[in-house]
């Protein structure tokens, strides 16, 4: 099935295998090309296991990724009080365009979302303030002046 890649129309149609070839890229290649060198025995034993256990090798890269996320999810439980407090303080509008944007998030990553979804916002917030006019008679570069200094 010929499908054409999106944002691109000029490109060509990715068809059969090569809409199934994975992106390599050459500095990946190359560091993963030297810790296979260092773990020949490990690339070996992979190698087999894919070919001799597929299901089996499909559950071991699926633990890798298991124990990601839950190492992800550590650190989520850790940020989600505070990301919970900045989202009570916010605008209604503001609470509606972040719940707007976790619609159709899988439960199983909603906590993850819910506090990445934060983190976006503050810096949109953030930048805002970056973006407003500076205060009257301050210029780029200049201090404030001292408290009881006239100026």
């Amino acid at each position: 099935m010929a499908r054409q890649r999106p944002g691109n129309e000029s490109q060509p149609e990715i068809t059969g295998e090569a809409e199934r070839a994975p992106r390599l890229n050459p500095e990946i290649e190359k560091r993963l090309n030297a810790h296979i060198d260092a773990n020949k025995s490990d690339h070996e034993y992979y190698g087999r296991l894919v070919k001799e256990k597929p299901d089996y090798a499909v559950r071991v890269l699926m633990l890798k990724d298991l124990r990601r996320h839950e190492g992800d999810m550590r650190m989520i439980e850790r940020q989600l009080p505070q990301a919970k407090e900045f989202f009570a303080k916010q605008t209604p509008e503001v609470q509606q365009r972040i719940n707007e944007r976790l619609k159709g998030v899988n439960p199983y990553y909603g906590d993850k979302a819910f506090v990445n979804e934060v983190i976006a916002e503050m810096g949109r917030q953030n930048r805002r303030q970056l973006m407003q006019p500076m205060t009257a008679g301050m210029r780029m570069g200049a201090e404030a002046p001292a408290a009881g200094v006239g100026v």
